[in-house]
């Protein structure tokens, strides 16, 4: 398992549900990453596998914006060495302006009783419902790792 591969699988994922990436919603993000999380597993058994919903505003120079992402992460564990965090999902750009007042967050299913319930969280938190009611200025597929 490595970022690429993960970020291969959600593609073929979307690709198979003919997703059209420039136009899902917030709404439908997550549940095409809940979809994706549960029907099909990462190959590595021994791993740590959750889905993780954040929020924050970015700057890079002179271009600002608010993400909400839906990502999951795999971590993967190899004896003698560290962990490594595997993430690939689905990032939702929005003008700044309507979440200003909102901080960074950060949830993951590991957290939640269950799936379902981490999807009604996602769906009740203010970004995700503010994020419902206006357009956005773009959508991404990221992925990346950590260490």
């Amino acid at each position: 398992m490595n970022a690429s591969m993960l970020l291969a699988d959600l593609q073929s994922f979307l690709e198979r549900r003919g997703v059209a990436l420039d136009a899902l919603s917030a709404e439908a993000a997550l549940l095409a990453m809940a979809d994706w999380y549960r029907f099909t597993r990462t190959g590595d058994s021994g791993a740590d596998d959750v889905l993780v919903f954040r929020h924050a505003g970015w700057s890079e120079g002179c271009a600002t914006g608010f993400k909400l992402s839906v990502l999951r992460r795999v971590t993967a564990r190899v004896p003698g060495q560290p962990e490594t965090d595997w993430l690939a999902g689905i990032t939702i750009l929005h003008d700044p302006a309507r979440f200003a007042d909102l901080g960074s967050f950060s949830t993951d299913s590991g957290q939640w009783p269950g799936l379902e319930a981490f999807v009604r969280a996602v769906q009740t938190s203010a970004a995700y419902r503010r994020s419902m009611a206006g357009t956005s200025m773009g959508v991404v597929l990221e992925g990346g790792g950590l260490r």
